[in-house]
């Protein structure tokens, strides 16, 4: 088997091929690369990384430089120098340790092994998925959750929303008697809400294009929905504003911050963009009274919180190693004969796996 893996993601100080790459839709790259041929490919975006696995036949021509031109065609930008290229072995353990947990900006999170399932789901929806990557999938699958259940890595584990939490926690030491305006519905958002309720904020409001989400997400908090149109006007209220829209372009403008910031009297408005694309125009930091955190931003919270995680996180890379090398072993199996069995002792969402894999 040949398996290439083009990866953007956080640790990247420039995020602009990141941000172009999140702005395609999975389902768009998938048809793109079966019309052009290719029979397998999985993608996984998520705000802090977008990737791409291709695998075929060892003679098959998977050059990368051309998977990112097919990428710069759909994303219509360049997307520079700064993907990071893997190949077979380094491709398959890179996959295995981003469903463990242990390539996310918050090192041990739990929403990189669902945002894995949806890519392998979404694949195979699209025909793009044969033996190879329905096997390394669900291996990845397999082994992210024997990491979250056998060693302490998600113990205490921290999400990109509860890490945007705690900063707007240091911001003001505490947040009880402060408002919070969450844009945006979905799962981060949900996050948020979840982590904000919890540290006692007195008000929290959601806005979401849809209503009907931005309602139900608010009533689970017993919080307050408004009209996605009428979020501007819950500016002037808000002490903090988390952005996780999804949207494909910037929807707090720094004209909305500014009209925003002219009726709030003097107070600071502190902003928390954590979307990809981004949500929040990064010139709204130049308003005298305003200032915008990005994902790049909450990275020094993330620092302090691993500092006494090295034992948990050395026990699920280890687990990593063994299980991408007993995946190594079953690919060169198929060329080489006979062919090995990986089994699965673990179940990853509810459902049983299939357990081996003949010859």
């Amino acid at each position: 088997m040949k398996l290439v893996c083009l990866s953007w993601s956080h640790r990247d100080r420039v995020c602009a091929a990141r941000e172009a790459l999140a702005s395609v839709p999975v389902e768009r790259v998938l048809l793109e690369l079966k019309t052009r041929g290719f029979a397998e490919a999985v993608a996984v975006s998520t705000c802090n990384r977008f990737e791409l696995y291709v695998a075929g036949q060892a003679d098959q021509d998977l050059a990368a430089a051309g998977l990112v031109a097919i990428l710069e065609e759909l994303a219509e930008t360049s997307l520079g120098p700064q993907a990071e290229i893997r190949e077979d072995a380094a491709a398959v353990d890179h996959l295995l340790a981003v469903a463990a947990g242990l390539d996310s900006l918050v090192v041990g999170e739990t929403e990189i092994l669902g945002q894995v399932k949806t890519g392998y789901e979404k694949a195979m929806a699209a025909g793009m998925t044969g033996k190879r990557l329905n096997v390394l999938f669900q291996r990845a699958l397999f082994v992210g959750k024997k990491v979250r259940t056998e060693t302490a890595l998600a113990s205490g584990s921290l999400s990109v929303p509860s890490v945007a939490v705690q900063l707007a926690e240091t911001i003001f030491g505490r947040l009880e008697g402060k408002c919070a305006l969450i844009l945006g519905a979905g799962a981060m958002s949900e996050l948020a809400a979840k982590h904000l309720a919890a540290r006692g904020v007195s008000k929290l409001v959601v806005a979401n294009r849809t209503w009907d989400r931005a309602y139900q997400l608010a009533a689970r908090y017993q919080g307050e929905a408004v009209k996605w149109e009428t979020f501007p006007a819950e500016l002037e209220r808000a002490d903090v504003v988390i952005s996780s829209t999804g949207a494909p372009a910037a929807v707090l403008t720094r004209a909305i911050v500014s009209e925003a910031v002219r009726r709030r009297g003097g107070r600071s408005l502190f902003l928390i963009d954590i979307a990809m694309p981004r949500d929040i125009e990064e010139s709204v930091h130049a308003i005298d009274g305003v200032y915008l955190y990005r994902l790049e931003d909450l990275e020094a919270i993330v620092a302090k919180n691993m500092a006494s995680r090295a034992e948990a996180v050395a026990a699920a890379r280890r687990i990593v190693d063994a299980k991408a090398a007993e995946f190594a072993a079953w690919a060169r199996s198929l060329s080489s004969g006979p062919e090995l069995s990986l089994k699965h002792a673990d179940r990853t969402d509810g459902r049983v796996l299939d357990a081996e894999y003949p010859g």
